[in-house]
């Protein structure tokens, strides 16, 4: 295989994983498109972009975690919270990937278990214990708690997508 050849696989398969976060990002933001079991939300985009980031390491890993936060920002009023939070998951999954982990369903398990976990706690404190607002601890286990369990439970759905697109454009 020439180097231009693999040049395109590389730019076609980034484009693909950019569009896979685009239909997630829809799939997520968009009220009613993807179901609520008793008024909690999956968020989806974190393990997708643990999963891309596991495969493609640390710089791509953290651009594909800006435009996934950048897309997640559009809908949501966080002054870019999430482009900062998902950012530095794509880093940090990437890196951790790149020195000290495996690439596996179980290590991606774990991977989104405290990615979505420091989402929801951060969010939490930021936007309800800091505002002041009342009810504070009913909303963290009312919503976020069941919410990070819903999200991990589409973890090895999404690392097997994740992976196939990857073994799509490496192999001849």
């Amino acid at each position: 295989m020439t180097i231009e050849t693999q040049r395109k696989k590389l730019i076609i398969r980034r484009i693909c994983l950019a569009l896979i976060l685009l239909l997630i990002s829809v799939v997520q933001n968009t009220d009613g498109f993807f179901p609520q079991i008793f008024g909690v939300r999956a968020l989806l985009l974190i393990p997708v972009v643990v999963c891309i980031s596991m495969f493609e390491r640390d710089l791509c890993g953290m651009a594909l975690g800006l435009f996934a936060g950048a897309l997640w920002d559009i809908t949501a009023s966080g002054a870019s919270f999430n482009a900062l939070f998902l950012t530095a998951v794509g880093f940090l999954c990437g890196t951790l990937i790149n020195t000290i982990m495996r690439n596996n369903v179980v290590t991606a398990v774990i991977l989104s278990t405290v990615s979505t976990i420091l989402y929801n706690i951060t969010y939490w404190l930021f936007h309800y214990v800091f505002a002041g607002l009342d009810s504070v601890v009913y909303m963290l286990l009312r919503y976020y708690l069941p919410g990070i369990v819903y999200t991990v439970v589409f973890v090895p759905l999404i690392f097997i997508i994740i992976r196939s697109v990857e073994k799509k454009f490496i192999e001849e």
